[in-house]
């Protein structure tokens, strides 16, 4: 990593960071542009708001609510012209740069900007189509795999009936073929170029690649490893970095989404054979410890199967990210939502390296949740009544070592672009 601190002729501080993985530009600590090492525009701190950009060339803005709180944080997707507008501005403030500075820039920033200036709005929106030709889409991650390397092993999901989701609804599940999958695997290669080192994590998508047959999923795992480099496990800290020294393009591991109720099937040696070729977590939608809950929401699991499925997975040495639908079942299912949830969350002997999301219930527009709950004659919660609940469960979680203990944090499904 390089820093490189100056000033312009007219008097205005620039922070220029440049690293293997991306340069940023900052002006007066108000107003920063962040690239990847091939040159695509990835955010941009402006005017107090932040904006996100996906790689199909959606920007996502997010300003700071009265409050200053998660929930009142405000977001919109801006519009195809302030998008123009956005990226125009990012990429002539990197052009003009050399010519405002005294002195010239280092080897290093130059060919930085370099790559830079071969970008554009145009490219951009060009990206946009190559990308949706590569994926059919990408519907959501989980927040700490947000710049993880998507690989579509299959789209859609396989049961697509939970009432509380609309993000499938769209496409018939399908999985992909090994000589299908390898093609994709080249085609990201390509797609992300120098950018890909902007990615550490590689995620097996989309909602449950984990259900194929394990010799379907031995070959992919196999071709990944072909295509990509993961890190081993078990490296002792000097290791992995020595490991990753060696290395300009280099995974942390596989991640994954898995159900409790179509991998039943699975065993500890299932994914102990994963994990030998780099699954390191996956993340389970329990919802609910409450099973008359869990019923309503059409998630034909069991409490009890998220129990025995997150005990085979770390036998196996897979981690896992359990996700918790707040406010799900309105005021009639908040006390055994929330008592329930902590008795099963406290039974799952969770780790350090496990992880624990609060996710608010979002009416996506495909899914059947509001009509389902009209019918039933559910009443929602309000803010409060989330906040309150959510504080509740993390009251009332207790694990054995607090410094093993999970890391606990906020999913708002609405802030996520890839």
């Amino acid at each position: 990593m390089s820093i490189l601190k100056r000033v312009t002729r007219d008097g205005q501080r620039i922070i220029f960071n440049a690293r293997n993985e991306s340069s940023a530009l900052m002006q007066n600590e108000n107003e920063s542009y962040t690239f990847d090492a091939a040159g695509r525009l990835v955010g941009v701190f402006y005017d107090e708001k932040n904006y996100r950009r996906s790689l199909d060339n959606q920007i996502l803005e997010k300003a700071r609510g009265a409050a200053h709180t998660l929930r009142s944080r405000q977001r919109r997707m801006l519009t195809t012209d302030e998008i123009q507008a956005l990226e125009t501005r990012a990429y002539e403030f990197a052009r003009a740069l050399p010519a405002r500075l005294a002195e010239p820039l280092p080897p290093e920033f130059a060919d930085a900007l370099a790559r830079i200036g071969t970008y554009s709005f145009a490219r951009l929106q060009a990206e946009r189509a190559a990308f949706r030709k590569l994926y059919h889409p990408v519907s959501i991650l989980p927040p700490d795999q947000y710049l993880a390397l998507y690989l579509q092993a299959t789209e859609g999901c396989s049961y697509n009936e939970c009432a509380f989701c609309g993000l499938y609804r769209d496409r018939r599940f399908h999985a992909k073929t090994i000589a299908e999958f390898r093609k994709h695997l080249a085609g990201v290669r390509a797609f992300f170029g120098a950018g890909i080192t902007l990615r550490r994590s590689i995620f097996l998508g989309d909602a449950n690649a984990l259900i194929l047959p394990q010799p379907q999923l031995i070959e992919m795992f196999d071709a990944v490893n072909a295509e990509f480099e993961i890190m081993p496990r078990g490296l002792t800290s000097a290791a992995r970095r020595e490991w990753q020294a060696a290395r300009s393009v280099w995974f942390d591991g596989i991640y994954s989404f898995i159900d409790a109720f179509t991998t039943k099937r699975k065993t500890t040696q299932t994914f102990a054979a994963l994990a030998e070729r780099g699954l390191r977590r996956v993340y389970i939608g329990l919802e609910s410890g409450a099973a008359s809950l869990l019923k309503f929401l059409g998630k034909p699991s069991q409490p009890e199967d998220v129990r025995a499925l997150t005990t085979q997975l770390k036998k196996g040495g897979v981690a896992v990210g359990i996700i918790i639908l707040i406010g799900a079942g309105g005021k009639e299912y908040d006390a055994s939502h929330v008592r329930e949830t902590i008795r099963l969350v406290n039974a799952l002997s969770l780790s350090q390296d496990d992880l624990i999301y609060f996710s608010e219930l979002v009416d996506y527009p495909d899914s059947t949740y509001t009509a389902l709950a009209q019918n039933a004659g559910i009443h929602a919660l309000t803010p409060a009544d989330m906040e309150r609940q959510q504080q509740e469960m993390r009251a009332g979680f207790q694990f054995a070592a607090a410094p093993n203990a999970p890391k606990i944090s906020h999913y708002d499904v609405r802030e996520f672009l890839y």
